[in-house]
């Protein structure tokens, strides 16, 4: 019985072989229908959009694009934190974070002087007292009311 082995392993074998001959079938068989498309180049655009023109000749200038040079690579920026600095920020934002939910936890404030601070709240927003009108001023607004309805003319009238 030990001695069969060997044929475990040589089926083991030829069943991957055919899992790998399957695989590559596959391939071959959905890159052939694919062959018309890249993945590469713009999709056309719809032709019964307003802006196809423009977006095809778009597609077509970037086709014809230059490839970047390294000499177009930015330089690496000289004003970014380290990683201790990080570390350094992300532990005082802890300490900070820390800080606030102590003070801030329950029973650890009361509300005292509520109307002390009421009644400075009622100094400042006080509005500044509005000019009343005289009986003057109510005069001068009916005359101007007055002389504006005498000058008034009527729309004219649809024919009927």
């Amino acid at each position: 019985m030990n001695d069969e082995t060997g044929k475990i392993v040589r089926l083991g074998v030829l069943f991957r072989g055919a899992a790998l001959i399957g695989l590559l079938a596959g391939l071959t068989a959905c890159a052939s229908s694919m062959s018309s498309m890249s993945p590469f180049s713009p999709p056309p655009a719809d032709p019964s959009s307003p802006v196809a023109a423009a977006a095809n000749a778009a597609a077509q200038d970037s086709k014809h694009a230059s490839a970047p040079r390294f000499i177009d690579i930015p330089p690496i920026p000289t004003d970014v934190r380290t990683p201790v600095e990080f570390k350094k920020a992300v532990g005082a934002e802890k300490v900070a974070a820390d800080k606030l939910k102590r003070e801030t936890a329950p029973s650890t404030w009361t509300l005292s002087d509520t109307e002390g601070y009421a009644s400075k709240a009622r100094k400042l927003g006080k509005a500044p007292p509005s000019d009343i009108p005289t009986d003057a001023d109510r005069a001068a607004t009916e005359a101007f009311a007055k002389a504006a309805r005498d000058r008034a003319i009527a729309p004219p009238s649809k024919p009927q």
